[in-house]
């Protein structure tokens, strides 16, 4: 007979530390599983976009980015060039349509177009920054 509580007491330990093993397994799959899924938001909510590309992308050595850029050049539409976007594509040398793709966030303004506009700027004694 005591062999029997013998066995009976071996089989609820191991019984318990399987069952505490299996906690642990999914505790530690649980983490895994929410630290993925923290991930892949934060990754979507990160690369959402041509939102995110203007805040992301920088200009010039300056460190100018897509959105101070795209305000120069409205600045220096709105000040130097009577709001006009015909006038100020024009002047440098660009398409309207690009400048409104600018203006709209669906184009990436380039470093040459950042340079013209200060040059324009200084020369019509405009400040756009």
């Amino acid at each position: 007979m005591d062999n029997n509580v013998e066995n009976s007491y071996h089989t609820d330990n191991a019984n318990g530390h399987r069952s505490r093993v299996r906690r642990v397994g999914f505790f530690a799959a649980g983490i895994g599983l929410g630290s993925m899924i923290a991930y892949l938001v934060t990754r979507a909510l990160r690369t959402r976009g041509p939102a995110a590309q203007l805040r992301e992308n920088v200009v010039d050595d300056r460190g100018t980015g897509q959105e101070k850029a795209a305000r120069m050049l409205r600045n220096l539409r709105d000040r130097a060039f009577e709001a006009s976007d015909e006038k100020l594509a024009l002047a440098l040398g660009r398409p309207v349509e690009e400048v409104n793709a600018w203006n709209v966030g669906h184009e990436l303004i380039d470093d040459d177009v950042v340079m013209k506009a200060r040059g324009i700027a200084l020369n019509r004694g405009v400040y756009i920054e």
